[in-house]
């Protein structure tokens, strides 16, 4: 499976790519990425028809641990997919170290 890390997350371009949060909907509202789409990881098997195939496709849980079960999942059925290791909370530390 092929993994970005957390910190790359600012340089896609969602004109380009489509990001996928499986966060739930409350987390999603209240720290959403700009130009990613929420998409819970409990709906996850009624949303693929929400996930574009000509585009890459990247996803974002708050750890990464359920986000790499569905880049599995979407890359077994012919996505071109990303899984960004750390998730929401690795992303979060990156862009407290940026700050600094």
């Amino acid at each position: 499976m092929k993994s970005i890390n957390a910190s790359e997350i600012c340089s896609l371009d969602t004109n380009k790519v489509f990001l996928l949060d499986i966060r739930s909907r409350e987390e999603f509202q209240l720290k959403g990425l700009k130009g990613s789409v929420n998409v819970p990881f409990d709906e996850i098997s009624t949303g693929l028809s929400k996930l574009p195939k000509d585009k890459p496709v990247y996803v974002l849980c708050r750890t990464g641990d359920l986000s790499a079960e569905v880049a599995e999942i979407l890359e077994d059925r012919g996505y071109d997919v990303y899984n960004i290791d750390g998730g929401y909370a690795a992303y979060i530390v990156f862009l407290a170290s940026a700050d600094m």
